[in-house]
C-alpha cells in the first residue's frame, strides 16, 4: 500500500466558459497560481465529450464519443479527479466523469476531452504536504 499525506491549502473555484476544453482550464489555472497536486470536483455541461475505460492488458483506454440529442447538452452529473505536477514540469490530470444524455442515459468513466456548454464550475482544492510521496504515488501517468 502506498500512502502520501496532505491538507487542504487553497481552493480555488472555477467557470469555465463555452468551448473550453476541461483539462486545459483546470491545468492553466494550477500553473498560474504554482499548484503542486489538487482535487478537483464539478457540475455543469458539455457539447460533447469522450470518455474511457482502461484496458490493463493493452495499456490504454477503451473509448466512446457520446453526443447530446438535439437541441441538449451532456449534463455533467459529477466531475471528480486529482492532478500533480511531474518532475517533468507537466501537469498529469486524471479526471472521471457522469454525464447524462438525458435522465434514461447515463455515461460514465475517465474523462479523454469534452467541449464545455453552457459552462463548466469546478472546484479545485490544493493539497499540501507530502510532494514528493505524491509524486512517487502517482508517476505510473507519466507512461500513460
Amino acid at each position: 500500500m502506498e500512502k502520501a499525506f496532505a491538507r487542504i491549502g487553497r481552493v480555488f473555484l472555477l467557470k469555465l466558459p463555452e468551448e473550453y476544453h476541461p483539462h486545459k482550464g483546470i491545468e492553466e489555472l494550477l500553473e498560474s497560481q504554482g499548484v503542486e497536486s489538487a482535487w478537483i470536483n464539478g457540475i455543469g455541461g458539455f457539447s460533447w465529450a469522450r470518455i474511457g475505460v482502461f484496458d490493463p492488458n493493452k495499456k490504454t483506454y477503451d473509448t466512446v464519443s457520446v453526443e447530446p440529442e438535439p437541441g441538449h447538452v451532456l449534463e455533467v452529473v459529477s466531475l471528480i479527479g486529482n492532478s500533480i505536477h511531474g518532475d517533468d514540469g507537466k501537469y498529469y490530470t486524471h479526471l472521471h466523469v457522469s454525464i447524462a444524455k438525458n435522465p434514461a442515459k447515463p455515461f460514465a468513466g475517465h474523462l479523454i476531452d469534452a467541449t464545455v456548454t453552457p459552462f463548466l464550475e469546478v472546484m479545485i482544492a490544493e493539497l499540501v504536504g507530502d510532494t514528493k510521496g505524491m509524486r512517487n504515488m502517482f508517476r505510473h501517468r507519466w507512461s500513460l
